[in-house]
């Protein structure tokens, strides 16, 4: 289980556009898993978990141990991808940013960003998911305001380019 693994296991947190549907979560996690039992069995990591979290909106995948290697990497992605294929849900090209908290979580790319910014419908307060986590601990902070997260550059530029509105 993921509240197993300590705050510094490594992470890799992938966001599913649209949300996956309950029985989804349940297969991919289970099928990933099981990748993670065969990784533990040939030594590339310790104790490892995958779960889907916020309301079926991200796949978080977690281990203690060494970085893993490109190849583990790839075998996460094929998993992935054929989970994709049948869902219609997607993870690995899913845009990179997630906004807001519970069922409300949007997931756009920079631009998206910006016209969000620039309509207001977010601002600096709005949640932001830190799907660049590195480790268990920052994932598990949750969410975070925009002006504190990757992203807050952003959010100045759209102040900024609001002033100069004025």
């Amino acid at each position: 289980m993921i509240a197993d693994l300590s705050s510094d296991a490594l992470v890799r947190v992938f966001a599913s556009e649209p949300a996956m549907s309950p029985t989804m979560a349940h297969e991919i996690a289970a099928a990933i898993g099981k990748l993670l039992v065969q990784f533990n069995r040939e030594g590339r990591c310790a104790t490892t978990a995958a779960a889907v979290e916020g309301h079926c909106r991200f796949l978080v995948i977690a281990w203690e141990g060494p970085p893993l290697s490109g190849c583990s990497h790839d075998k996460i992605a094929q998993v992935i991808a054929t989970h994709e294929a049948r869902s219609g849900c997607a993870l690995l090209t899913a845009p990179p940013i997630a906004i807001g908290e519970g069922t409300a979580v949007c997931l756009t790319d920079r631009a998206g960003l910006r016209r969000l910014l620039a309509t207001a419908a977010c601002d600096g307060d709005t949640p932001v998911w830190n799907l660049r986590a590195a480790h268990l601990g920052a994932w598990r902070m949750g969410p975070v305001p925009l002006r504190s997260s990757p992203w807050a550059s952003l959010a100045r530029e759209s102040v900024a380019h609001a002033g100069d509105l004025s």
